[in-house]
């Protein structure tokens, strides 16, 4: 997966979760060191994601550093 700030900045991330049937839980994700470039060059960090019980909704969430 990836995120981006604009069509020539980008940084990878990987997700893990717990699944036990329609239960999720310890969700997570991480931002891959030295995966960012351009202005996003150094970025460092994780996240999370919430989602409604009903699946209808999911909000995504980093808290990251760009380290420069």
């Amino acid at each position: 997966m990836w995120g981006s700030s604009n069509s020539s900045d980008s940084f990878n991330f990987a997700h893990s979760a717990t699944t036990l049937g329609e239960d999720r839980q310890s969700e997570f994700f991480v931002i891959v060191p030295g995966s960012g470039t351009g202005e996003l060059a150094g970025i460092i960090g994780a996240g999370g994601i919430a989602v409604d019980q009903d699946g209808t909704h999911h909000r995504i969430w980093f808290d990251y550093d760009l380290g420069q």
